[in-house]
């Protein structure tokens, strides 16, 4: 089956009919990239039977059918495309030949067309593998950026940055987001991030979080673009092309009469990016599976009880009936609804983060810190004692030594090893450490230490 590779600008010379011109202008309104893969696969597809788009239907609608049949059994014969590949040719020429008022009746079917054989080994990542990569030092922290911004949040790639590289996710889309002084602050965590109807593959805005370590992560990022001279604004990207990148888009916006300044990301540069990053630690799998992390431990979180189904579907950008409530009530869902849907993100994020929660690491230390005081307590060191020791700073052995430093302070004072105890102190002195040797009349008892 021959093909051509075309460039880009034969691609464009397609365009000048005006009838095909028509129909891409047409497919783009809903989707630029269908409208670009249709583009490309109709003209594949018209140079592997040597004809072109105007030619190819002036033929008559069985002839058009046939030798879309024979170019479908050429392709499945061939053994090195796969069925999604092969339907994508089927798609575009039907849409072709519809735009021309001979949609196709017969119906041509591609074998196993639900099957994408690239998938078939890959999996959803653990926490660990996602900390490896993004804390890899052969990540840059744009990329880590942009890496949070999917595996916590959900997001699709085209968000943070936009097909052609014109819009993309902004500093304003993060509400609870501050840029003071040269320093980025969060007045809430988990934190929203708004997603624009411009911006949605449903074109209906809607609303995600970002757990405490992705608003971490994001504020190093910014950071480092303030401490590098960048002014952020609202409008301004969070994910960004580099500062020689930046000056060449503000350029070709300028030319265009353009107001917007704010050079964005590519979707394919950030997917680039982001698969050279996994490559570099041995991860094989695609950009987008870092979605999928998100949505399969939402989903693992739905079954713990944390969250609901409706909460998942809805930060996954999907329509559903909390969507449907929303677009009636003018992009806003009621106080209460939001703050239940921060709580539900909040008892998920365990599942989603890869370090824990500042909050949990002070609490388990404050609990560390309280066994270790309760224990020498029980040794019989005092308040004043302990007020003047960093219990932080002691390891278990530490503890453990001074405990039997204690003890032996209390129970040695004669250099005896044993001591004979009457009835009522015998379960006092157990209690301080002292072990049982035997009975002895009268109700007393031999007791030895225990080193």
């Amino acid at each position: 089956m021959p093909f051509k590779t075309y460039r880009k600008e034969q691609y464009s010379r397609l365009l000048e009919d005006a009838n095909l011109k028509r129909w891409y202008n047409n497919n783009s309104k809903s989707s630029l990239i269908v409208a670009d893969v249709y583009l490309r696969a109709l003209g594949r597809f018209c140079y592997a039977v040597r004809t072109d788009p105007a030619a190819f239907v002036r033929l008559s609608k069985r002839r058009m059918e046939e030798v879309t049949q024979d170019f479908i059994d050429d392709l499945e014969r061939a053994g090195k495309y796969s069925p999604v590949y092969i339907e994508s040719y089927l798609k575009a020429i039907r849409s072709w030949a519809a735009w021309n008022r001979k949609p196709f009746e017969r119906k041509i079917k591609v074998s196993s067309s639900g099957k994408r054989p690239t998938l078939e080994n890959e999996r959803v990542p653990s926490q660990e593998e996602l900390g490896s990569v993004l804390y890899s030092d052969t990540t840059p922290l744009r990329t880590r950026a942009g890496i949070a911004l999917i595996a916590f949040s959900g997001l699709r790639l085209e968000t943070l940055g936009d097909y052609l590289g014109l819009d993309g996710l902004r500093v304003r889309d993060v509400p609870e987001m501050e840029i003071r002084d040269g320093k980025v602050t969060f007045t809430r965590i988990p934190a929203m991030i708004v997603v624009r109807e411009e911006l949605s593959k449903s074109r209906r805005r809607y609303f995600t979080f970002m757990c405490e370590e992705g608003c971490e992560i994001i504020r190093q990022y910014l950071e480092r673009r303030i401490e590098s001279g960048e002014s952020i604004g609202p409008d301004t990207g969070l994910i960004i092309t580099d500062r020689l990148q930046s000056r060449k888009s503000s350029s070709l916006m300028r030319s265009h009469n353009s107001r917007d300044r704010t050079p964005f990301l590519r979707t394919t540069k950030i997917g680039n990016d982001i698969r050279r990053a996994m490559r570099a630690v041995g991860l094989p799998w695609r950009p987008y599976v870092w979605r999928s992390y998100f949505d399969t431990n939402l989903m693992l979180a739905e079954s713990k009880g944390m969250v609901s189904h409706a909460y998942q579907r809805f930060w996954m950008g999907h329509v559903g009936d909390i969507e449907s409530e929303y677009t009636v009530r003018k992009n806003r869902l009621p106080d209460k609804v939001v703050e239940d849907m921060r709580k539900a993100y909040e008892r998920s994020s365990d599942l989603l983060q890869t370090r824990k929660k500042a909050s949990d690491v002070m609490n388990e230390e404050k609990l560390k810190n309280a066994l270790k005081e309760q224990l020498m307590m029980i040794a019989g060191y005092t308040k004043e004692e302990l007020s003047g020791m960093d219990l932080s700073s002691l390891s278990n052995e530490d503890v453990q030594e001074a405990v039997r430093r204690k003890l032996a302070g209390m129970m040695n004072g004669n250099g005896s090893r044993q001591k004979v105890a009457h009835a009522d102190d015998i379960e006092q002195l157990i209690a301080q450490g002292w072990e049982f040797v035997s009975s002895l009349p009268n109700g007393k008892a031999i007791l030895k230490l225990p080193f």
